[in-house]
């Protein structure tokens, strides 16, 4: 008799933003017969956080396209035309594979459906020690970094004991690591000083660690302004990474006159820029959309002042990776990251408390409550779809 696997997968509504909060989990039968050149990987956790909000957002973006990585099932209520799946960075494990050089049991680590399960044909063109790539012609090849699947055997960032810090923080600190990296090559515009909002979230505080690092390394100097809510000025201030924490209505007292500022946007809030750009003006030299960590607010760049300096350009990812490996010899490329996530993982398990929910009873009203912002800063969600945590294959060995 043909085994099949019962499949839970978050799926969303087309139609912008404001439909994430409609999200349910549906069911769907996958059968144990899969096609050639393909892995079946059971997800057994995944971080969750505003970075994920984001991809959910921009989902059905023309330039960003997140809900085309991962195809909604087909059911009586959900389709690929009428909903999306927003992705996760977790770890699995492969659980049959008709790739010969994809061996059942491999743990790994990469961009996955919110679901108990992934199927993916696997480029078998690009497969080695490290990685194997999932196969989405359909998606531009600077997309490549989603598509990475990485071998958790011989991956040197990998370490068991810091697989839920590792899955909170690899997706948003190499966003920041790279983003630095850009904001670097290009001397900050020739800012003096930089201003962070969303100066709590995880994307935003990993960036000040980031640019702090570069300054000790170098003995450039640059002012960190961290902007955050009255509710997490304590938090934003215990970090140790901003030279300022400034409240969001008090954006005014940072002086315009002060030096040249660099400001970068994680939160995506279009009133809090247009009121800190208008009160900049000129001595603005660069404006970066990073984020979008408060959702109740829409994405693009807010209207340009008469001084045409109030435009905020977008950094993504893949799109500077792609840059930086034409130019920079991967082996220099591995020492860099290396180093990079040292500093998170020395650091970054003080900063949070990890809180987990498993399957999905538990875990869908704790992604309801992260589109109303309802997380502390100084919390790290981990969400399963299996029942206390208790995964297909460990029921297996009962």
């Amino acid at each position: 008799m043909t085994r099949s696997y019962e499949n839970l997968t978050l799926c969303v509504p087309r139609g912008g933003p404001k439909r994430l909060s409609e999200g349910v989990i549906v069911e769907n039968t996958i059968s144990s017969q899969i096609p050639q050149n393909h892995v079946l990987i059971q997800v057994d956790k995944f971080g969750w956080s505003a970075n994920n909000v984001t991809y959910g957002m921009l989902g059905e973006d023309t330039h960003f396209r997140y809900f085309e990585f991962h195809r909604a099932p087909e059911t009586s209520t959900t389709s690929a035309k009428t909903h999306g799946v927003i992705p996760v960075w977790g770890f699995g494990t492969v659980i049959d594979s008709t790739v010969g050089q994809i061996k059942v049991g491999e743990r790994i680590f990469g961009y996955l459906p919110f679901a108990r399960y992934m199927l993916v044909e696997v480029d078998t063109k690009d497969i080695n020690t490290h990685n194997f790539y999932a196969k989405r012609p359909h998606l531009p090849i600077d997309r490549r970094p989603y598509n990475q699947i990485t071998r958790c055997n011989t991956d040197p960032l990998y370490s068991k004991e810091t697989e839920e810090a590792a899955m909170l923080y690899r997706p948003l600190f190499w966003t920041s690591f790279w983003c630095e990296d850009w904001l670097h090559s290009i001397s900050y515009r020739g800012a003096n000083k930089i201003i962070i909002s969303s100066a709590s979230s995880k994307t935003g505080f990993c960036l000040a660690l980031v640019i702090r690092r570069r300054m000790e390394e170098t003995g450039e100097k640059r002012e960190i302004i961290g902007l955050t809510s009255a509710s997490n000025v304590e938090f934003v201030k215990s970090l140790g990474l901003y030279d300022r924490v400034v409240l969001y209505d008090n954006v005014a007292e940072i002086g315009p006159q002060d030096g040249t500022y660099c400001y970068v946007d994680v939160a995506g809030n279009q009133n809090l820029n247009g009121r800190l750009m208008e009160h900049l003006k000129s001595s603005m030299a660069l404006g970066v959309s990073l984020g979008m960590s408060h959702m109740s607010e829409t994405k693009g760049s807010i209207k340009s002042t008469a001084d045409g300096h109030s435009k905020l350009e977008m950094f993504f990812m893949p799109e500077w990776m792609h840059v930086v490996r034409k130019r920079t010899p991967v082996t220099e490329i591995a020492k860099m990251q290396k180093k990079g996530w040292s500093w998170i993982m020395r650091d970054g398990s003080r900063w949070v408390k990890m809180k987990r929910s498993s399957g999905r009873d538990a875990v869908l009203p704790k992604y309801k409550d992260t589109l109303k912002g309802s997380i502390p800063s100084d919390t790290g969600l981990v969400f399963s779809l299996w029942d206390n945590g208790v995964l297909a294959t460990e029921r297996a060995k009962l």
